[in-house]
Protein backbone atom coordinates (compact mmCIF):
# COMPACT_ATOMS: atom_id res chain seq x y z
CA UNK A 1 0.00 0.00 0.00
CA UNK A 2 1.40 3.55 -1.04
CA UNK A 3 0.22 6.50 1.00
CA UNK A 4 1.13 9.61 0.55
CA UNK A 5 1.29 11.66 3.99
CA UNK A 6 4.75 9.89 4.92
CA UNK A 7 7.05 12.72 4.61
CA UNK A 8 4.49 15.60 3.39
CA UNK A 9 5.54 17.19 6.84
CA UNK A 10 9.20 17.73 5.54
CA UNK A 11 8.13 19.50 2.21
CA UNK A 12 6.85 23.40 2.75
CA UNK A 13 2.60 22.76 3.89
CA UNK A 14 1.77 24.74 0.46
CA UNK A 15 3.97 22.40 -1.54
CA UNK A 16 2.79 19.03 0.53
CA UNK A 17 -0.67 19.86 -0.22
CA UNK A 18 -0.11 20.53 -3.44
CA UNK A 19 1.13 16.92 -4.45
CA UNK A 20 -1.32 15.51 -2.59
CA UNK A 21 -3.56 17.09 -4.62
CA UNK A 22 -2.60 16.28 -7.65
CA UNK A 23 -2.01 12.58 -6.33
CA UNK A 24 -6.00 12.19 -5.59
CA UNK A 25 -6.72 13.43 -8.89
CA UNK A 26 -4.41 10.75 -10.63
CA UNK A 27 -5.76 8.24 -8.12
CA UNK A 28 -9.44 9.54 -9.03
CA UNK A 29 -8.34 8.93 -12.87
CA UNK A 30 -7.25 5.70 -12.48
CA UNK A 31 -10.33 4.69 -10.55
CA UNK A 32 -12.44 5.67 -13.57
CA UNK A 33 -10.18 4.06 -16.36
CA UNK A 34 -10.43 0.74 -14.42
CA UNK A 35 -13.05 -1.51 -15.73
CA UNK A 36 -15.17 -4.51 -13.92
CA UNK A 37 -17.42 -6.90 -16.50
CA UNK A 38 -17.00 -4.48 -19.47
CA UNK A 39 -18.22 -1.29 -17.23
CA UNK A 40 -16.87 1.68 -15.27
CA UNK A 41 -16.24 0.87 -10.85
CA UNK A 42 -19.61 1.68 -8.93
CA UNK A 43 -18.40 4.35 -6.51
CA UNK A 44 -19.58 1.41 -3.81
CA UNK A 45 -16.42 -0.88 -6.01
CA UNK A 46 -14.38 2.11 -5.84
CA UNK A 47 -14.95 3.18 -2.24
CA UNK A 48 -14.49 -0.85 -1.47
CA UNK A 49 -10.98 -1.00 -3.50
CA UNK A 50 -9.77 2.37 -1.92
CA UNK A 51 -10.38 0.86 1.65
CA UNK A 52 -9.13 -2.07 0.67
CA UNK A 53 -5.85 -0.73 -0.03
CA UNK A 54 -5.31 1.27 3.30
CA UNK A 55 -6.70 4.68 2.22
CA UNK A 56 -8.93 6.18 5.50
CA UNK A 57 -12.47 7.56 4.72
CA UNK A 58 -11.33 11.10 4.79
CA UNK A 59 -8.73 10.20 2.06
CA UNK A 60 -11.25 8.41 -0.27
CA UNK A 61 -14.02 10.92 0.53
CA UNK A 62 -11.24 13.64 -1.10
CA UNK A 63 -10.58 11.41 -4.16
CA UNK A 64 -13.65 11.11 -4.92
CA UNK A 65 -15.08 14.25 -4.52
CA UNK A 66 -17.78 13.21 -2.10
CA UNK A 67 -18.60 13.93 1.68
CA UNK A 68 -17.12 11.66 4.37
CA UNK A 69 -20.16 10.78 5.84
CA UNK A 70 -21.09 9.18 2.83
CA UNK A 71 -18.22 7.18 2.53
CA UNK A 72 -18.21 6.27 5.85
CA UNK A 73 -22.04 4.82 5.41
CA UNK A 74 -21.01 2.97 2.15
CA UNK A 75 -17.75 1.28 4.14
CA UNK A 76 -20.59 0.06 6.91
CA UNK A 77 -22.68 -1.09 4.66
CA UNK A 78 -20.27 -3.10 2.75
CA UNK A 79 -18.90 -4.45 6.15
CA UNK A 80 -22.04 -5.81 6.99
CA UNK A 81 -22.45 -7.94 4.09
CA UNK A 82 -18.93 -9.17 4.07
CA UNK A 83 -17.65 -6.77 1.03
CA UNK A 84 -14.36 -6.37 3.07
Amino acid sequence: MVTHDFEMSSLGSETGLAIRQRLDVIIALLLRLIESDGAALSAKEQILMLSNLGLRPVEIAGILGKKTGYINKELSGLRKKGGR
